[in-house]
């Protein structure tokens, strides 16, 4: 029996301007940008868990499955940068 990685839990710290991006909120306090959106921007991608909170300091968190985990956070990291400014 051999035991592979199949998922592995990332954390990316965050510029002051990045962690002021997802701290945005609309006139009645919703986030201007929600975990959803950061969802759909990382779709098809076998990516789960993605949170960031003040509570957590400045970094980012998620999840990635599968086979190609290096090829999976570089694609990430990638969408991220291009929706947050560079990482």
């Amino acid at each position: 029996m051999k035991a592979e990685i199949y998922s592995i839990t990332y954390r990316i710290p965050l510029t002051d301007a990045q962690q002021a991006r997802l701290d945005r909120k609309w006139p009645d306090g919703d986030p201007f940008i929600t975990y959803e959106k950061i969802a759909f921007i990382l779709e098809p991608l076998p990516v789960e868990d993605v949170y960031w909170s003040y509570h957590t300091g400045q970094f980012l968190y998620f999840t990635v499955r599968g086979d190609d985990i290096e090829g999976t956070v570089a694609e990430v990291i990638a969408r991220l940068e291009n929706k947050l400014g560079k990482l």
